[in-house]
């Protein structure tokens, strides 16, 4: 697991984060959600072992894999966990292929190549594909649009943690969990996307976390949207989790107001009776504001 415990980060006298606790498992998504300035970028940045401000007061403890995050070089935690931050900018004209062959860069060899099956620019290339973005493949990025730089962003950490014996060139990897767990830390990977792309997003990355075995944490800022996707939600307020569980068990009224700020009532439609309907949306709560 990928866990904070008792994690306490202060840049100023009152704690961002304050005695925080948290688990990201393998196999699982976990869709973290809280106001603005909550501190959600933070906890996740810690996570992902980014350097703090200097001026930073940190007590706890990161634990990947069982060892402390600290233990690991920069070249061993870039090959157990793939970051997507907020914002991402490039004022370079690289092709979408060559930006996401950078996720490749953690596993290169001296012939620039995956020695144990496909290529860089295969694995990079089934990424874009699996995201949706194959058409993107030689497009200059300086052109994309905010929603398609951010398919191959999200195309460039899959390529990340592309599994080492999967099948490149076919777009469609085998299913099978990597021996050591990794994980994907996404913020706000939603923001920029329509809603089919969205819902694309956090679907397949609940789908790979299951069939590749990495745990994954998403932000987002649509309960609702989480609800649909998320193995277990966690709620942040005040510093700390308020609550974690299941979409069944998180969406309640009270929980939501007092981590969003908004009164709303939560409804459980019965979908039953439309047979398009996947097994995984029906009975699924879903919050209306009051």
């Amino acid at each position: 697991m990928l866990s904070a415990h008792d994690l306490t980060i202060a840049h100023t006298d009152s704690p961002v984060l304050d005695g925080l606790s948290l688990d990201i498992r393998p196999g699982e998504l976990l869709v973290l959600l809280g106001r603005n300035g909550a501190g959600k970028s933070t906890l996740l940045k810690a996570l992902a072992g980014e350097p703090m401000s200097p001026r930073a007061r940190v007590s706890g403890a990161i634990t990947l894999n069982g060892a402390h995050l600290a233990q690991y070089t920069t070249a061993a935690l870039a090959r157990l966990r793939a970051v997507l931050p907020q914002t991402a900018q490039l004022s370079f004209p690289f092709s979408a292929l060559e930006i996401v062959t950078m996720g490749r860069l953690p596993f290169a060899t001296p012939r620039r190549g995956n020695a144990r099956g496909a290529s860089d620019t295969e694995i990079a290339t089934a990424a874009l594909e699996r995201v949706g973005a194959g058409a993107l493949l030689h497009r200059d990025v300086t052109t994309l649009s905010g929603g398609e730089w951010a398919r191959v962003q999200f195309a460039r950490v899959l390529a990340q943690l592309w599994p080492s014996d999967a099948s490149g060139a076919s777009g469609t990897p085998k299913e099978t969990a990597a021996s050591v767990p990794r994980y994907l830390l996404l913020d706000e990977p939603t923001a920029a996307l329509d809603l089919a792309h969205q819902h694309h997003l956090l679907s397949l990355t609940r789908e790979l976390a299951k069939s590749w075995g990495f745990g994954a944490m998403a932000i987002v800022h649509d309960v609702n949207l989480a609800a649909r996707h998320a193995d277990r939600m966690a709620l942040l307020a005040d510093g700390r989790i308020l609550a974690t569980g299941t979409p069944r068990e998180i969406m309640r009224a009270d929980l939501i107001e007092q981590t969003l700020g908004l009164p709303v009532h939560v409804i459980t439609p019965d979908l039953t009776h439309l047979s398009h309907v996947s097994s995984g949306a029906a009975g699924v709560p879903i919050a209306l504001p009051a």
